[in-house]
């Protein structure tokens, strides 16, 4: 009998069970990964600055969607890059989403380049800082945040649902929103990295990869509207 509770079938291990060296090349992978993933969407930032380039159209083109389409195209890419995560082509679509995701961000980025040249930097620099941090904490830790899950997701949809109601309503989300962003998403990376230690297959790279790129991202997003905030 299989005492791996987290075993998908036999060649399929959670990196928790599984041979040091496959746990390695798992994290390798995932990390690697990662790293390009950040580059991706950090070029994709810089082409889209270009003024009148076509990536740079097609970042204005997105700031005028609808903010419930908006929502939807994130959250549908997300699922999509998971749903095809272990298919040969599944790391195409993560790229892709990459690629998306610089696309939705650039007005941002853009906008606070304009007003300070440092703060996107600064913005970067912190959230490594708060990634690189937190991420060691739990590999030498060994502690499992599987238990923040449900308050984690139990807030992520309160702030989105926060966020649909002031676009449908007309009030204004102050900074906080973003403090409480900042907080959230540190709160992910504790509980992704240490699921993604006890709980992910060692196939599972790709998705691993994922989720700690949202975190990331999404990180960097509020950190920067913090800074932008304190510009004003």
């Amino acid at each position: 009998m299989n005492d791996n509770p987290y075993a998908i079938h036999d060649d399929t291990i959670a990196a928790a069970f599984a041979p040091v060296d496959a746990r390695v090349a798992f994290l390798k992978k995932t990390y690697t990964l990662l790293l390009a993933a950040v580059l991706t969407f950090a070029g994709t930032l810089c082409l889209a600055g270009i003024e009148g380039s076509p990536l740079y159209n097609m970042a204005m083109s997105l700031s005028r969607m609808n903010p419930l389409l908006y929502a939807a195209v994130f959250i549908g890419g997300a699922i999509l890059v998971h749903a095809m995560a272990e298919r040969p082509f599944g790391i195409v679509f993560f790229f892709g989403f990459a690629v998306l995701w610089g696309l939705l961000s650039a007005p941002l980025v853009l906008l606070a380049s304009n007003i300070a040249p440092d703060l996107v930097s600064t913005a970067a620099l912190m959230t490594t800082l708060v990634f690189t941090g937190l991420t060691a904490y739990v590999f030498k830790s060994g502690k499992d945040f599987g238990f923040l899950g449900g308050m984690l997701w139990t807030a992520m949809f309160g702030m989105f649902g926060v966020a649909i109601c002031g676009w449908l309503f007309g009030f204004h989300i102050g900074v906080w929103f973003s403090y409480l962003g900042v907080a959230l998403f540190s709160g992910f990376i504790l509980y992704d990295t240490s699921n993604i230690l006890k709980r992910y297959p060692t196939t599972a790279h790709v998705s691993a990869a994922m989720v700690l790129f949202v975190d990331v991202i999404l990180l960097f997003k509020h950190i920067l509207i913090i800074l932008l905030s304190s510009r004003d």
